[in-house]
């Protein structure tokens, strides 16, 4: 949400989107993304395991569905966090080399419609946890 909703619109409105600033501090972002990834797994997987109504692959109910929704939410926005951060490292590859802005700028335009997407799971992944509590 970070960088969807402050870096990137400030990047652009001053007209720095691939400036080595602005990558340094998409890339020094990256493992706080990867450690809230870890942690929503880890949490998830011990709340779900130790919840009296979950059984394996069983979907009975509007709880059961719910779980199953919001687990495959989760699988898809770990998906989009690996496909950004590659698209991050192309990006800043071919920055490296010094290719030109210009042929970089389909990558970055990827990796920001990745970054939406994402944004967009967590809030359905989000939707869906307040459903399980109801």
């Amino acid at each position: 949400m970070y960088q969807a909703v402050v870096t990137l619109p400030v990047a652009k409105v001053e007209g720095q989107e691939l400036d080595n600033f602005t990558r340094h501090l998409l890339r020094r972002f990256q493992p706080f993304v990867w450690m809230c990834v870890w942690t929503i797994l880890i949490t998830g997987v011990g709340l779900m395991l130790f919840d009296p109504r979950f059984v394996f692959f069983l979907y009975n109910d509007r709880w059961s569905v719910l779980l199953g929704v919001k687990q495959v939410v989760f699988a898809a926005m770990v998906f989009f966090s690996f496909g950004y951060a590659r698209m991050l490292s192309r990006v800043d590859d071919m920055l490296m080399n010094d290719e030109s802005s210009e042929s970089v700028k389909p990558f970055y335009n990827q990796m920001l419609m990745l970054g939406k997407i994402n944004v967009a799971l967590a809030i359905v992944a989000l939707l869906v946890a307040a459903g399980l509590n109801s």
